[in-house]
């Protein structure tokens, strides 16, 4: 090998030698901004059971895992949240020097994380951070002058969220997120989901990632009315609504001496402990074999849903382990928004509904019969509408409201609501026999 080869062949390993460090730390940061989003999910390592004792007199509207999780305390800006200060004096620490403060005694990271989970995390506070407010406005838009740059969202992140933005359960909608939390979304585009395959893009510069969150920000918003009937059939049946395996053991919170707790399916049914009227052990299912003791959902009617999304989280609940983002949105939008006034629909004493069957007629004719039949008895399979309706009305107006899970029955929730309560009259008139 002559001198210039042997010149040539260092020069190409030290630069290929140089260009591999550099991707490796590039590698490092981005996992380290995803574990300042959430390290237990990122290493698929449990986080501790109780709150952290930072946040313990601080925060009591949290699920214990989320007081563990960086941004909780330094935000997504990294400027601080909650009374806390931020990370951005630490941008350019020697690395070595925060992973010391991640293990002291105010952080208690040290028997947690892993050295190499440390040390990214670091690399991350010390080399990750972007200047949110050189990029996003006050009023949470995207500072950028670039021209319109849909072919980089409709080629890179498309085929996963969807040309709309809505196509995954894992995350709520692109667009909504984008406009109402842009620096959490900023993050996420630069870093990539904790735990995820979602590419991080971080090595394309910051300036791109803002173009992508400008793009974000224009995505339509997906219909409330579409999610609040999806949360309905999520709050008749989720297993069956999101194609999940039926759960084999029952819900932690249904009581053992209840009349169906060995029917694990069943008891992890929303309306198993609510009721079909929303008021459990104050309605329809104060007494009989569906009772349970449990408080309805009425109070929550009208409830932001952020706070009901918190309460499906906590530990009496537990939907977080089963449901995804979107379906816990959905099923959120539900309660706070899609509840019927089942006592103005329905007599409590008779079960009678307070509606003209007459009226309803051409509406079942046209709307219900092509599948029902005339008199409710076409799908054999199903018990006959007419039983249905009069055993149990609560039940059929939500479904009339609503439509069944993970099936193709219209939900009529937009139409007049008093056509509804006429639908359900009508059904009740309709034979019960075979």
């Amino acid at each position: 090998m002559n001198r210039f080869t042997l010149t040539t062949w260092f020069v190409l390993m030290g630069w290929l030698v140089a260009g591999f460090a550099a991707a490796t730390d590039e590698a490092s940061i981005v996992r380290g901004g995803r574990l300042y989003d959430h390290w237990s999910r990122e290493s698929k390592e449990r986080p501790p059971s109780s709150l952290h004792p930072a946040l313990t007199h601080k925060r009591n509207d949290v699920i214990a895992a989320d007081t563990w999780r960086c941004k909780e305390c330094h935000g997504w800006d990294y400027k601080g949240n909650h009374g806390f200060t931020g990370i951005r004096n630490r941008q350019g620490n020697d690395p070595a020097a925060i992973v010391a403060v991640l293990k002291d005694a105010t952080h208690g990271y040290g028997g947690l994380m892993s050295e190499n989970d440390l040390l990214d995390l670091a690399n991350f506070v010390s080399r990750g951070q972007t200047d949110t407010q050189k990029v996003i406005e006050a009023g949470r838009r995207a500072k950028t002058t670039a021209a319109t740059d849909e072919k980089y969202y409709g080629t890179i992140c498309a085929a996963c969220h969807g040309l709309d933005g809505s196509r995954l359960r894992e995350v709520p909608p692109l667009g909504d997120t984008a406009r109402q939390r842009p620096h959490e979304v900023l993050h996420v585009i630069l870093n990539g989901h904790p735990g995820g395959t979602m590419p991080a893009l971080s090595a394309l510069g910051a300036d791109f990632a803002v173009r992508i969150l400008a793009v974000l920000q224009t995505l339509p918003t997906p219909s409330l009315a579409v999610s609040i009937a999806r949360g309905g059939r999520l709050y008749d049946d989720w297993q069956v609504e999101v194609g999940a395996q039926r759960q084999a053991l029952p819900h932690p919170a249904y009581p053992v001496t209840a009349y169906f707790a060995s029917d694990a399916p069943l008891t992890w049914r929303c309306k198993e402990c609510h009721g079909w009227d929303y008021e459990g052990n104050q309605g329809h299912y104060a007494k009989g074999r569906h009772a349970t003791g449990i408080k309805g959902m009425r109070g929550m009617a009208g409830a932001e849903p952020s706070r009901i999304v918190a309460i499906l989280r906590n530990s009496a609940h537990r939907y977080d382990a089963v449901l995804q983002e979107r379906d816990l949105q959905d099923l959120a939008n539900f309660v706070s928004l899609g509840q019927l006034d089942m006592h103005a629909a329905i007599d409590r004493q008779s079960g009678r509904a307070r509606g003209d069957a007459g009226r309803a007629s051409p509406y079942y004719r046209t709307i219900c019969a092509a599948c029902h039949g005339t008199d409710g008895k076409r799908i054999i399979t199903a018990v006959p509408l007419g039983r249905v309706a009069r055993s149990n009305p609560w039940e059929s107006l939500h479904k009339i409201a609503n439509g069944h899970p993970n099936e193709k029955m219209p939900a009529l929730r937009e139409l007049d609501p008093q056509l509804l309560i006429d639908i359900l009259a009508h059904l009740q008139g309709l034979p019960e026999a075979r």
